[in-house]
């Protein structure tokens, strides 16, 4: 769901009594120079509080022109870069916190994105994600793993049963916090960067 308009206009119900709490849970206290991936129309950017700086990346330049009026509402500088996560045009160690926000579901490559992520984190940074994730329970994840390939037809490749969480640690990231909300779909977690991981 690549279209700006539509993609706000699908999601404002479900920011209004969802997700703009969970938003602000996740992020309000995020510091420094942040990177966004999959940041699409800036829907996170209010709910920022202490960062120095963010830069917005998206692989589409539509959904980053969209962000422009929440970006103008902000106190703080927004860059916007159209960049696929799972190639990032910045250098090593180049952030203090990295963000993902119901974005994760959508790459191709996960396991790129997140090694991706690694390389430009700081060591001492932190990851923070908001993702809908494979249901620890078999009845539901059953329905996920059977809604998934229509689903990904109609929303440009989300994955309603990825279990982001695990694949994240296999790709040398730790857990530091985690809340689970929705009966388990809805995940918040700030994570590091294991330096044991090899």
């Amino acid at each position: 769901m690549r279209n700006p308009f539509i993609y706000d206009l699908v999601m404002a119900p479900f920011e209004r009594t969802v997700l703009a709490a969970w938003r602000r849970h996740a992020f309000a206290d995020a510091q420094g120079v942040v990177l966004e991936i999959g940041g699409g129309t800036g829907c996170t950017l209010p709910h920022y509080r202490q960062v120095e700086r963010v830069v917005l990346t998206d692989p589409s330049v539509l959904m980053l022109r969209r962000s422009a009026s929440r970006a103008s509402r902000v106190r703080f500088a927004v860059d916007t870069v159209a960049a696929d996560g799972m190639r990032l045009p910045f250098g090593a160690a180049s952030f203090d916190t990295i963000v993902i926000s119901l974005a994760l579901c959508s790459v191709p490559e996960p396991e790129r994105a997140l090694r991706e992520i690694r390389r430009v984190l700081r060591p001492d940074g932190e990851l923070r994600l908001l993702e809908h994730i494979r249901v620890d329970r078999p009845v539901v994840a059953s329905i996920q793993d059977r809604l998934t390939p229509g689903w990904r037809r109609l929303s440009d490749g989300c994955h309603l049963n990825r279990p982001t969480i695990a694949i994240a640690e296999r790709c040398g990231f730790r857990v530091d916090t985690i809340r689970y909300g929705m009966g388990g779909w809805l995940v918040a977690a700030r994570l590091r960067p294991d330096p044991t991981h090899t």
